[in-house]
């Protein structure tokens, strides 16, 4: 058995660095009329992201197949096929005019609340593809994979909430005044700058 899907399950855990990398940032959300634009960027790259890890999955699924681990064929498919509605959920969201895409003051805390949604939501993708890079060694190794999918369909389950919870913070922004409604990370350089409560729109 060629060990090639481990190696490009392994490649994917580096791709969230990326990501991050990719992500707008407070500076993308300011302008209004750049801000539904933002949201679809990040969409898309998360989506992308997603089928990546789709990807690697699938190539550790068919090598799984190789080794006579027919049973658990559909347990993985199961998997891939959460992971496939996922990214097609996160790619064709639409939110209309309403929420965070018409108000005409919208408040930097806010903003920052939606960057942190972003950030986690790449940040979870990382810890996702760290699981299926476990998942194909363990293929590889012909062990127990059982674990590796349980873990996996939380994080799926998490990553669905998770995301969730960021278009209800998109359709009412108010809930983002909440300091506990959006997840805690390290947003970087893109702190907000605590002398601005709102931001004007034109």
């Amino acid at each position: 058995m060629t060990d090639n899907f481990v190696e490009f399950a392994k490649s994917q855990m580096g791709a969230v660095e990326k990501l991050l990398k990719g992500l707008p940032g407070i500076k993308g959300y300011i302008d209004k009329e750049l801000r539904r634009d933002a949201d679809k960027r990040v969409r898309e790259a998360i989506a992308a992201s997603l089928e990546q890890s789709k990807a690697a999955l699938t190539a550790a699924q068919n090598a799984l197949l190789k080794s006579g681990g027919l049973a658990k064929m559909a347990d993985v498919n199961e998997v891939i096929v959460a992971l496939q509605t996922l990214a097609d959920r996160i790619k064709t969201a639409s939110y209309g005019y309403a929420g965070l895409f018409d108000p005409v003051r919208i408040k930097e805390e806010q903003l920052d609340a939606l960057v942190r949604f972003d950030r986690s939501l790449a940040q979870k993708i990382g810890a996702l593809n760290e699981q299926i890079a476990a998942l194909a060694q363990a293929v590889k190794d012909r062990g127990d994979i059982g674990p590796a999918l349980d873990k996996l369909k939380e994080t799926i389950a998490e990553l669905s909430a998770l995301f969730s919870k960021r278009s209800q913070a998109i359709e009412t922004p108010g809930l983002l005044d909440d300091p506990n409604f959006a997840p805690s990370v390290d947003t970087g350089s893109e702190a907000p700058d605590a002398s601005s409560s709102s931001l004007t729109e034109g």
